[in-house]
């Protein structure tokens, strides 16, 4: 009788393969390569020869590991040496010579110096295979995954840098706020790093991150409040166009009369016409009212708006004696002219009594003062005669007099200038007055009081 045949013996099990869906990015990028083989067979190599000098099969493995780990080391630190060695002397020396704005920037803001620094990682990322023996993928790979992100980082700043300064080189920053939106920018390329990093220390996905960040966000708005509300007005000023550097402001609230000389993301730096200098936030702009002086600028003219007091008790018809005295003077001539034969004509056709100044139609000194002031400002080199406002006008009586105001635009903007010209145009109309045989009404001074006593 045969024995009973036993059953085969099964295959050896292979060992457990990582899951694919836990690999990291570098693995799928990498994997093994021609580098990681070279640097195998290097191992290999110094593993014999240790063990040709008499040492145990550790000490080996350990001697071969070291050496090898050293020369990766040093080959990354001459390849970032010889990288921007590379720039320096190639790259930055080639965009200095091109005469664009865009390759100096480039230049300045080391952009490519910062994008060197991925050199020595690559290189110990294509060695990295050869070291799985060793068991220091599980740390060296996210440590360099997470280096990758910080050098991209930087080189995106660099980028922002470069068309902050374009625009200030090119003497936009009147139009573009380039500095709010390079913050800005920064903010929100720090925002992704930070995700990303996270992604990698934790082996999860960004979107896993960005699910929960709606009860971070509420903890965050209660802490960071004054910031977040900040950021977001420098935002609404920045995309509004609500302020730009060199504009002149007023925030009556805050006391602040002056230029922007700044603009970042969660202030606004304006210089005072004194020299002083105050940084408001820029959530000031958002909830308190404020003027912003730019289109009187761009328009090419600034506003007069000021009234002479006229003491109503001077005010008084005028004769033919008036009026011939008022014709010398040259700008008036034509003017009355005109209203002498149009007043003479519409008496007449009414059968106006003339002898009393009463009846009918008759002219004022006050009115005529008015048209003195029309005419001598339409000939006025320094005041716009179309296409802004020009008036003349009575306002309501006062208690100090009949005020005429003068509401014309100047075609000088400036401050300084505009300042003369308002001077010279009411320092002359002021000393005309009494040509009119008019008086600028004053209130009673301690002169008037000691002349009154001296009277008596």
């Amino acid at each position: 009788m045969t024995a009973p045949t036993p059953p085969p013996t099964p295959p050896p099990t292979p060992p457990p393969t990582p899951d694919s869906t836990s690999t990291s990015v570098t693995e799928h990028l990498i994997g093994e390569n021609v580098a990681s083989d070279l640097v195998k067979d290097g191992i290999g190599w110094l593993h014999s020869t240790a063990a040709g000098w008499g040492l145990g099969p550790t000490w080996a493995e350990v001697v071969a590991g070291a050496i090898s780990v050293g020369v990766v080391i040093v080959v990354c630190i001459a390849a970032n040496f010889v990288g921007k060695f590379f720039i320096h002397k190639i790259v930055d020396t080639t965009l200095r010579r091109k005469e664009s704005d865009w390759a100096k920037a480039m230049v300045e803001h080391k952009v490519f110096h910062r994008l060197s620094q991925l050199v020595p990682v690559a290189i110990l990322a294509f060695a990295m295979p050869a070291f799985e023996q060793y068991g220091v993928s599980w740390w060296l790979r996210p440590l360099l995954e997470i280096y990758v992100i910080f050098v991209l980082l930087r080189v995106s700043f660099g980028l922002l840098e470069v068309g902050e300064a374009l625009v200030h080189q090119h003497g936009l920053e009147n139009k573009i706020p380039a500095t709010g939106l390079s913050q800005a920018g920064k903010i929100l390329l720090s925002f992704v790093a930070v995700v990303l990093v996270l992604s990698v220390l934790f082996s999860q996905s960004p979107l896993w991150f960005l699910s929960g960040l709606g009860a971070v966000m509420a903890v965050l708005m209660l802490i960071f409040k004054d910031s977040i509300l900040g950021l977001v007005a420098g935002i609404q000023v920045s995309t509004n166009d609500m302020v730009r550097v060199g504009d002149w402001i007023t925030i009556p609230s805050r006391g602040v009369d002056g230029d922007v000389e700044e603009i970042t993301l969660t202030t606004i730096r304006i210089r005072a016409f004194d020299a002083t200098v105050s940084m408001v936030p820029a959530y000031d702009l958002i909830t308190n009212p404020f003027t912003n002086w730019r289109a009187m600028s761009e328009s090419g003219g600034r506003r007069i708006k000021r009234s002479i007091n006229i003491d109503i008790e001077t005010i008084r018809y005028v004769d033919r004696d008036d009026l011939d005295r008022f014709r010398k003077f040259t700008v008036l001539a034509d003017y009355l002219d005109q209203t002498i034969a149009e007043v003479d004509a519409w008496n007449a056709e009414h059968g106006v009594d003339t002898s009393r100044h009463i009846n009918g139609r008759q002219q004022t000194n006050v009115g005529v003062f008015r048209a003195y002031i029309e005419a001598y400002l339409q000939q006025h080199s320094k005041v716009h005669q179309e296409g802004f406002t020009f008036l003349i006008r009575h306002l309501d009586p006062t208690p100090q007099g009949l005020p005429i105001q003068v509401y014309v635009f100047t075609n000088d903007n400036r401050w300084v200038q505009y300042e003369q010209i308002q001077a010279d145009i009411f320092d002359h109309l002021l000393a005309a007055v009494p040509e009119f045989d008019l008086a600028v009404f004053q209130s009673p001074s301690g002169r008037d009081v000691q002349m009154l006593q001296s009277d008596r």
